[in-house]
Order: structure tokens, then sequence, then C-alpha cells
């Protein structure tokens, strides 16, 4: 079940990310993508009793694939992606096991996906900035 439901939520998350960047634009990606990857991956893995941080993690792993193929064979954001999300489901089971209610471990998951997002497009933002000063200044 765990499988089904990763695959399910990465299937749903890909077409809601798309839908939002056509929509609404970039911002999608620092605010209503990760609370829509996180309320999916958490609410429908709990509710159905699947273990959170096995449906977060294989979800990590079938966005890897995704941004491996994207990357052209790269391996960086593969890294990142299932280490993000293997990372967002501890956080979100750790505190559901602390507070006992899902609805705080999926706030805390949010927030560390919210917060990821923007510390990696604020590094790939610098990044680029650097490379257009050498191409421009060399």
């Amino acid at each position: 079940m765990v499988y089904i439901i990763a695959a399910l939520m990465a299937s749903l998350s890909f077409l809601l990310n798309r839908l939002f960047l056509r929509y609404i634009g970039p911002v999608t990606v620092i605010s209503l993508g990760p609370v829509a990857e996180e309320a999916a991956k958490t609410l429908l893995a709990y509710y159905l009793g699947a273990e959170l941080i096995a449906v977060h993690v294989i979800f990590g792993a079938i966005e890897a694939v995704y941004d491996w193929y994207q990357e052209g064979g790269g391996l960086a954001a593969p890294a990142l992606s299932l280490a993000g999300h293997s990372l967002f489901g501890v956080a979100t089971a750790g505190i559901l096991a602390m507070t006992g209610t899902v609805w705080l471990g999926l706030a805390a998951g949010i927030v560390l996906h919210l917060v990821y997002n923007v510390a990696v497009v604020r590094l790939l933002a610098e990044r680029a900035g650097k490379n257009s000063r050498k191409r421009d200044n060399p």
C-alpha cells in the first residue's frame, strides 16, 4: 500500500505543480506547491494507515528519478529530492509521535519543505548570478 500511495501522490503532485506553475507562476515553488505535496502525502498515508516515513521516502525516490531524467543524468537534484522528502517525512512522523496529532506533524512537514525550497531557490539564484558575472566579465 505504501508504494501505491507514494506513486499516486507523486502523480497528483506532479499534476498540481504543473497547474500551479501555469496559472500562478514560479512563486508556487515556495508557496502552494510544498503545501499541496505535504498534505497529499501525509493525509492519505495517515488516514489509510500507511507508514508515513516510507511514503515520503518513496515519494522522494520517484521525484529523484524524474529530476535525474530532467537533469540529463545529473545526481545533485535527485539526491536533494530523496534527502529532502525523507527529512520531511521524519519531521512529520516525529511531530505526530510527540503530539499525537497529524495536523501538527503536517504543519512541521510543510514549514520544513517551504524553508528547504526557499533555501534551494536562493542557492540556485546565487549560483546563476555568479555564473552570469563570470560569463559577462571574463
